[in-house]
């Protein structure tokens, strides 16, 4: 078998929804299902009539999900069998048990001797490079449909879903059973470039670009077969079937070519069923039963048998990716008290470079002014309430009265040095003082004592460069201060 590595990049959002509910809001996928990749090869069938059957329908070729990856490292889905402390969950840098581990002598405690409460953790991604993704970043978007004859919104249209956001990487492979095949250099061709993919691609969604990887990226490979006990990690969703034909959620140790039974206690499966939608003949196909990836499926085995000879696939629909499966990976490994051997970190941080462009038209004009306001307001905000918070008690004697006629002298000057004359500098013909706060009873009663007056003017100089909206600011909250201590009283 070969497998050809590519990355999908994602170029407008897209829309995956998880169901075919057509009212409510819509959910999406956090992957993107491998059928998206073989549509895109099928919509070129004529190129590849003679070889359809083997391509499409026989599991020959296997176009695999596309996970959220970092750099070229391909994403698994989080292991169903991890625990953790319900009370203190989150996977980076806290302890996590394997259940299958677990056992009435090593159950987990707390420092007080108290067996601590376990839950299941059921999202997120991982890779090789031990880094932890939550989920891939989404949005939530209304749209209404439209009424052409109107040329408005159409009444009672309205509805919601979720999309992935744009920018975003997911890494992919496409198995090839038989590595001599003629097919295989079309198919990646036909693979690479500009694509769309999933809901609303005639609208602004499901734009992506797809490049091939030059190097196979780290993936987890088969461990080794330890005493009877087969570990069995779905790293896809599997479809089987039972011994009537019919899709099941209960696995069988002949699905995996082996003789022997299910542990069922420490085995982590999770199911879903969905219907897949045919563009083509416009309808919905057969429903499928399916356990998800990352179901943990613990075997008993009654003979010894090679790893290596185990099936690599197994179900229905390996063309679209189902069936993959990981026997005895190394990341479910753990100690003698059950604790996870692996330990995962968080993504390095983002480093966003905003481009700049310069602002032209009236409408940017407007919102850059509109922008430049608010961070005024914003840091007059935080000035007043670092002065008050160093200083209003200093100026409890004060009346609300006095604020008030500051208040209203802002008003009239131009200038904060227009203000800082009226309030203390300036003098009549006799060169006497004749500023606001200079001199009068007002003078005599509130400014003349302490040095209330300096921390003032001093206040007015440092803060010049917020303007007259500071004082204005200063004076209102100030004179509400003194107001609500005098009805306290």
């Amino acid at each position: 078998m070969i497998k050809k590595y590519f990355k999908c990049t994602l170029k407008t959002d897209i829309v995956l929804n998880a169901s075919l509910a057509t009212e409510g809001n819509m959910k999406t996928l956090d992957y993107i299902p491998g059928s998206n990749f073989l549509g895109i090869v099928a919509g070129k069938y004529s190129e590849f009539k003679e070889t359809a059957y083997d391509i499409f329908h026989s599991g020959k070729v296997s176009f695999g999900d596309a996970l959220i990856a970092e750099g070229n490292a391909q994403s698994y889905a989080m292991p169903f069998s991890l625990f953790q402390d319900k009370l203190n969950k989150g996977i980076p840098g806290k302890p996590v048990w394997v259940h299958h581990y677990l056992n009435d002598d090593n159950r987990p405690k707390d420092k007080n001797g108290l067996v601590i409460q376990l839950k299941q953790h059921r999202a997120g991604y991982f890779n090789p490079d031990d880094i932890y993704f939550d989920k891939p970043k989404q949005k939530f978007s209304l749209k209404s449909a439209h009424d052409r004859g109107k040329r408005r919104s159409k009444e009672g249209a309205m509805f919601g879903f979720e999309s992935i956001l744009k920018g975003q990487e997911f890494v992919f492979s496409v198995d090839f059973e038989d590595e001599k095949v003629t097919y295989i250099k079309k198919i990646c061709d036909t693979l690479i470039g500009p694509k769309r993919i999933g809901k609303s691609k005639t609208a602004q969604y499901g734009q992506v670009e797809i490049t091939p990887l030059t190097e196979p990226p780290k993936t987890f490979n088969n461990g080794e077969l330890k005493g009877n006990q087969l570990v069995v990690y779905a790293e896809s969703n599997l479809c089987l079937l039972n011994e009537y034909g019919q899709s099941t959620f209960q696995p069988e140790p002949g699905h995996f070519g082996v003789e022997g039974e299910i542990d069922w206690p420490a085995s982590q499966i999770r199911t879903y069923s969905y219907s897949p939608w045919n563009t083509f003949r416009n309808t919905t196909g057969t429903q499928r039963d399916c356990i998800l990836k990352g179901s943990v499926i613990i075997l008993k085995l009654k003979n010894g048998i090679a790893i290596k000879s185990l099936p690599q696939k197994v179900g229905e629909y390996l063309e679209e990716g189902l069936g993959r499966v990981i026997y005895n990976p190394g990341f479910l490994l753990a100690d003698e008290k059950g604790k996870w051997s692996t330990c995962l970190k968080e993504p390095a941080a983002e480093t966003n470079e905003i481009e700049t462009t310069s602002i032209n038209s009236p409408l940017a004009k407007l919102l850059d002014k509109k922008r430049e306001k608010a961070n005024n307001e914003l840091e007059i905000g935080k000035a007043v309430q670092e002065f008050m918070g160093k200083n209003k008690s200093k100026f409890h004697k004060v009346s609300a009265s006095q604020w008030g006629t500051i208040r209203s002298l802002c008003m009239q000057v131009d200038s904060v040095d227009t203000l800082n004359i009226e309030l203390f500098t300036k003098k009549d013909e006799n060169e006497k003082d004749i500023g606001l706060l200079m001199h009068g009873v007002s003078a005599q009663t509130y400014w003349d004592k302490g040095n209330i007056r300096k921390i003032l003017q001093q206040t007015i100089i440092d803060n010049r460069k917020l303007g007259l909206g500071y004082i204005i600011k200063l004076a209102a909250e100030m004179a509400n201060w003194k107001q609500n201590q005098k009805d306290k009283k």
